[in-house]
C-alpha cells in the first residue's frame, strides 16, 4: 500500500492538485486531516462491533470493495469533467473521505491480524519490509510523477493518470492482504458501544503506560500538521516547478527506505522508544528547515527530515501500542488509542485556517514547538522501555 500511497500522497499530490484547482488552504488541510482522522475516528466503534470476533479478515475484504470502487469513481469524474474545478474539488474531498473511513474500519482487523501472525521480535522486520517494498515502488513513482507532471499532458488529465495508477496499485495491495490466512484468535464477549466508551477513563487511569504512550503520540501527531503545506510553500514562494513534485516524492520515499532499514535492528531489539525519540527529532528538524531554506533545491531536506521522522514514528507507534495492550483486550486498546488520536489528526484544518490568515511561518514554528514537547515526554519513558524488552520474551 505504501507504493500506491505515493500516487495519492496528501502532501505531494493531493494538496498541489487541489491548490491548482483554486481550493483555499483550509480545504487543502482537509486532505491529511481526513486521511488520518478518517482512519483513526471509527476504530473505537469498530472495536465494539467486531473486537469480540476471533476472525476479522472478512471486514477487511468488505472495505476493499468500497475503497477500490470509490477510487475508480473519483478517477472517472476527473477524466469526464476537466473544466469543472468546483466539481473536481468536491469529488476528490468526498472520495478521499469515504476511502479514509473505510481505511479506519480496516484498522482493527489489520492490526489484530498482524499481531497474531507476526511475533514481537519480528515486528521490526515486518514493518521495514512492508515499508521498504512500498518505498521502492514509491521511489519509482517519483520518476513517473516527474514525467507526467512536467510533460505535455494538460492539467488535470495528468493528475487523472496519476490517480489511475494509484487505484490499480491500491487494489493490488488490498487484495494481497485480503488473501492472508488469519489464525483463530481469542473470542471474547461483545461489548455495547456505550460500554466501550465508559471504559476509556478506566483504561487511562489504570494503565499509566498506555496514558503516557498516548500523550507523546498525541503531540507527535500535532507536530506533523504542517506537512501538507510544505510542497505548496515550495511551489508558491520558492518558485519550484510542478515537475519538482516528482523529485520531492523520490527524496521522501528513498529517505523512508533508508530510515526503515536503519530502524529495523533497534525495533527488533525492543528499542522502540529510542526509535520514537529519533523520529521526533527528525520531525522537529523538518519545519525548521522549511523556515530557513533559501531555494526549492535546498527544500529537499524538508522532505528528507519529514520522511525519516514519519518512518520511525510508524514503526515505533505500532510496536509500542502492542506492548501496552493486553492480548485479550487488544482490539479495545487499539480502538481507543486510534479514536483519541483522530483529534490531533484534524490539526491540518486549523493549520490551513492559520495559513490563510497569517501565512506559513506561524504554522511551521508551532509544529516545531509541538514536536519538542513530544520529544520531552518521549524521553521520560523508562517503564515503556522495560515493557518493550519484556515483550521480546513473550514472543
Amino acid at each position: 500500500m505504501k507504493g500506491a500511497g505515493a500516487f495519492f500522497h496528501p502532501t505531494l499530490v493531493l494538496a498541489p492538485f487541489l491548490a491548482t484547482l483554486g481550493a483555499p488552504a483550509t480545504v487543502v488541510g482537509l486532505m491529511p486531516a481526513m486521511l488520518f482522522a478518517g482512519w483513526f475516528l471509527p476504530q473505537l466503534f469498530v472495536a465494539s462491533r467486531i473486537g469480540h470476533q476471533p476472525r476479522k479478515i472478512l471486514w477487511y475484504r468488505y472495505m476493499t470493495v468500497i475503497r477500490v470502487f470509490t477510487y475508480a469513481l473519483m478517477v472517472a469524474v476527473v477524466f469526464a469533467f476537466p473544466d469543472s474545478p468546483v466539481l473536481l474539488v468536491v469529488t476528490v474531498v468526498l472520495g478521499i473521505g469515504i476511502v479514509s473511513l473505510a481505511n479506519g474500519i480496516t484498522g482493527i482487523p489489520f492490526a489484530d491480524i498482524v499481531a497474531k501472525v507476526v511475533p514481537h521480535y519480528r515486528l521490526g522486520t515486518f514493518w521495514v519490509l512492508r515499508n521498504a517494498v512500498g518505498g521502492a515502488l514509491g521511489f519509482g513513482s517519483g520518476f513517473l510523477l516527474t514525467y507526467l507532471l512536467g510533460g505535455d499532458i494538460a492539467f488535470p488529465q495528468n493528475f487523472a493518470i496519476v490517480f489511475v495508477i494509484g487505484t490499480v496499485l491500491s487494489a493490488a495491495a488490498y487484495l494481497s492482504f485480503s488473501l492472508v490466512k488469519e489464525p483463530l484468535g481469542l473470542a471474547s464477549q461483545k461489548q455495547p458501544f456505550r460500554s466501550v466508551i465508559s471504559r476509556i477513563p478506566g483504561l487511562l487511569r489504570n494503565n499509566p503506560n498506555f496514558f503516557h504512550y498516548l500523550r507523546f503520540r498525541f503531540l507527535a501527531r500535532l507536530a506533523i500538521a504542517a506537512d501538507p503545506f510544505f510542497a505548496i510553500y515550495a511551489l508558491k514562494y520558492l518558485d519550484a516547478p510542478p515537475s519538482s513534485l516528482g523529485l520531492f516524492v523520490i527524496v521522501a520515499t528513498s529517505s523512508a527506505i533508508v530510515a526503515n532499514l536503519m530502524f529495523r535492528a533497534p525495533a527488533n531489539q525492543g528499542k522502540n522508544v529510542l526509535v520514537f525519540q529519533i523520529a521526533i527529532a527528525f520531525l522537529i528538524a523538518a519545519p525548521i528547515a522549511a523556515l530557513i531554506a533559501p531555494s526549492w533545491q535546498s527544500f529537499l531536506l524538508v522532505f528528507l527530515f519529514s520522511a525519516v521522522g514519519q518512518a520511525g514514528l510508524n514503526i515505533a507507534s505500532w510496536n509500542l501500542l502492542y506492548v501496552v495492550s493486553p492480548a485479550e483486550e487488544r482490539s479495545l486498546y487499539i480502538g481507543t488509542a486510534n479514536s483519541l488520536l483522530s483529534l490531533p489528526a484534524l490539526a491540518p484544518i486549523l493549520a490551513g485556517v492559520i495559513i490563510d490568515l497569517l501565512g506559513f511561518g506561524p504554522v511551521f514554528v508551532v509544529a516545531g514547538v509541538l514536536g519538542a514537547a513530544a520529544l520531552v515526554f518521549a524521553l521520560r519513558s523508562r517503564e515503556l522501555v522495560i515493557l518493550d524488552k519484556k515483550a521480546l520474551g513473550k514472543s
